[in-house]
C-alpha cells in the first residue's frame, strides 16, 4: 500500500465519524445565525407583538440554554458516553424547535429557545470531545476543525433560509437537525470512554474500526490503554484536586482563550449582523450581504483546517487577531465619524464597514473561531476531560450570553465607535496572553500535552519513545520525561 493511499485508508473512517458527530455543530451555528434574520422579521409580524427588552432575551435565549445546559452536560456525556449523550439528548430539539416556531408569546419562544441551546451544548460539547479522542495525531488538527466548519455552515444556511423564510418557518427547518443524527446509530463509541468504563473488547473494536481495518493499532491501543488505567488507579476526583497545576492551568487556559474569544466581539456582530449593515446604509441589502459574509468564513474555516497542523495553533491565533482588531478598529472608525460629522461625511465610504464585516468574519473562522475548541479537547487531561469540558463550555456559553445581551446597553453608552473599539482591546490582550501563556499543541498526542502542561522547573521533555525516569540534570538527579513524538 503506497503511502498516500496509507494515509487516506486511515482517514476515511475518522473523517465520516467525524463528520456524523458534527451534526449537531451545524444546529448550533443554525441558531447562532437564527437571531439576525428572525428578530426583524418578528418586529414586522403583527401577529406577534414584544418589547425591545424581550426581543433581546429571545435573542439570548439560546446561549442563555447552552449555559444551563453546560452545568450538567459532563455528567450526561460520562454516563452515556460520547455516542450515547447524541442519541439520548437528540428529542430536546424537537421540543425546542416546536416552541420556538409556534409560540404565541415572547416567553414561549424564549422557553423554546433556551431548551434548544440546552440540547445544542450537550451534544456540541460530547462531539467536541468525541473528534479529539478517535483522531489520530497527526490527523487531529484537521478532523477537530470540522465541527468548526459545520457549525460556521449552520450560520450560513441560517441567513439563506432567513432571506426568502418567515422566522416561523425558518425556526422548523432545524427539526432536520435531530432526525440527522439518526446517523451516529452507525458509529462506534469514543475507545477512550469505553476503555475508560472497563468495555476493553468494545475499545479495541471501536478502534480497529476507526483506524481501518488494515491499520495495525497494537501500539495505539496499549498506550491509549496505559494512559487511561493510571487514570483509573488514581482516587476518584475531590474538589481539592483543582488547585493542581494538572486541573487549574488548562481550566484558566480554556477560559481566558473563551473571554477573548466571545468578547472580541463574534456574538454581538453575528448575532446583529443585518442590523448593523442597515445602519450603515450599506449598498448590500443586509440579508444578501450575511450570506456572502458568512460563505466568507466557511471557505476560510475550510482553508484553516488543511494548515493547522503546519502553521500551528498559537500563529493562527495571532494573524487570526490581528485582523480582527483592524477590522474593528475600521468599524468602529466608520461610526465615530458618522456620529460626530455626520451622514454627508460617511456617504462616500458606505463600503468600509462592508469590507471591514469581511475581514472580521474571514479572520474570526482563520483562529479564533475554532483554536479555543480545539484547545478544549487537547489540553484537557483524561481524569477531568468530562468536568472541565462542562467548565470550559460553560465559559463559553456565559460569554456568548453576557456579550451578546450587554450589546445593546454597550452601544448605547459609548456609541457603536466605543464598542467595536473595546472588542478590538480585548483581542489586543488576547494575542499578547498566546504568546505568554499558550502552549503549542501541532503534532503532539494528548499524552504529551497533558506532560508540558504539568511540566515542572527543571523537568525536561526530550523526543523518544513515551516513558520517565531519573537522570542528571545540571549535575543534580531531577525526573526527566522522555516524550513520544
Amino acid at each position: 500500500m503506497s503511502k498516500s493511499c496509507g494515509f487516506l485508508y486511515k482517514l476515511l473512517p475518522q473523517l465520516l465519524a467525524t463528520v456524523c458527530v458534527s451534526v449537531g455543530s451545524v444546529g448550533l451555528g443554525y441558531d447562532d445565525g437564527w437571531a439576525s434574520p428572525a428578530i426583524p422579521k418578528m418586529k414586522q409580524d403583527g401577529n406577534f407583538t414584544a418589547s425591545e427588552e424581550e426581543f433581546q432575551w429571545i435573542a439570548s435565549g439560546t446561549p442563555l440554554g447552552t449555559t444551563i445546559g453546560s452545568i450538567f452536560a459532563f455528567l450526561i456525556t460520562n454516563k452515556f458516553g460520547r455516542q450515547g449523550t447524541i442519541l439520548r439528548v437528540s428529542p430536546f430539539y424537537f421540543i425546542g424547535y416546536l416552541m420556538s416556531a409556534y409560540g404565541f408569546n415572547s416567553a414561549i419562544v424564549l422557553a423554546g429557545r433556551i431548551v434548544i441551546g440546552f440540547g445544542h451544548i450537550c451534544n456540541v460539547m460530547a462531539a467536541q470531545i468525541y473528534a479529539s479522542e478517535i483522531s489520530s495525531p497527526e490527523l487531529r488538527g484537521i478532523l477537530a476543525t470540522i465541527p468548526s466548519i459545520f457549525n460556521l455552515s449552520g450560520v450560513l444556511l441560517s441567513y439563506v433560509m432567513g432571506s426568502f423564510l418567515g422566522w416561523r418557518d425558518m425556526t422548523l427547518v432545524g427539526l432536520a437537525f435531530p432526525i440527522a443524527y439518526l446517523f451516529m446509530w452507525f458509529q462506534p463509541e469514543s475507545p477512550v470512554w469505553l476503555l475508560q468504563n472497563g468495555h476493553n473488547t468494545k475499545a479495541q473494536e471501536s478502534l480497529q474500526r476507526l483506524r481501518g481495518r488494515k491499520i495495525e493499532i497494537s501500539d495505539e491501543y496499549l498506550r491509549i490503554k496505559e494512559n487511561c488505567d493510571k487514570e483509573a488507579e488514581k482516587p476518584k476526583f475531590h474538589i481539592r484536586e483543582i488547585f493542581k497545576k494538572l486541573f487549574y492551568k488548562p481550566v484558566l487556559l480554556c477560559i481566558f482563550m473563551m473571554f477573548f474569544q466571545m468578547f472580541g466581539g463574534y456574538g454581538p456582530i453575528i448575532f446583529h449582523s443585518v442590523e448593523i449593515l442597515t445602519e450603515v446604509n450599506s449598498p448590500l441589502r443586509g440579508e444578501n450581504a450575511s450570506i456572502i459574509l458568512a460563505a466568507v468564513m466557511v471557505a476560510v474555516a475550510i482553508m484553516a483546517a488543511f494548515i493547522m497542523d503546519k502553521a500551528g495553533r498559537k500563529v493562527l491565533l495571532s494573524i487570526s487577531g490581528f485582523f480582527l482588531i483592524a477590522a474593528l478598529c475600521a468599524l468602529g472608525a466608520f461610526f465615530y465619524i458618522k456620529e460626530f460629522q455626520g451622514e454627508s461625511a460617511v456617504a462616500s465610504i458606505t463600503w468600509l464597514p462592508v469590507a471591514s464585516l469581511f475581514v472580521y468574519y474571514g479572520a474570526y473562522s482563520l483562529g479564533y473561531y475554532e483554536v479555543p475548541f480545539i484547545l478544549l479537547g487537547e489540553t484537557f487531561p483524561v481524569r477531568y476531560r468530562d468536568v472541565m469540558g462542562s467548565i470550559g463550555y460553560f465559559a463559553n456559553s456565559l460569554f456568548v450570553f453576557l456579550s451578546v445581551k450587554t450589546y445593546a446597553d454597550l452601544k448605547h453608552r459609548v456609541g457603536y465607535y466605543g464598542a467595536y473599539w473595546f472588542y478590538a482591546a480585548v483581542l489586543l490582550c488576547g494575542i499578547i496572553f498566546v504568546w505568554i501563556f499558550m502552549p503549542e499543541t501541532k503534532g503532539k498526542t494528548l499524552e504529551e500535552i497533558e506532560m508540558k502542561m504539568t511540566r515542572k522547573k527543571g523537568q525536561k521533555t526530550v523526543a523518544s519513545d513515551a516513558e520517565s525516569g531519573y537522570g542528571l540534570i545540571d549535575g543534580k538527579e531531577k525526573q526527566v520525561v522522555v516524550a513520544k513524538l
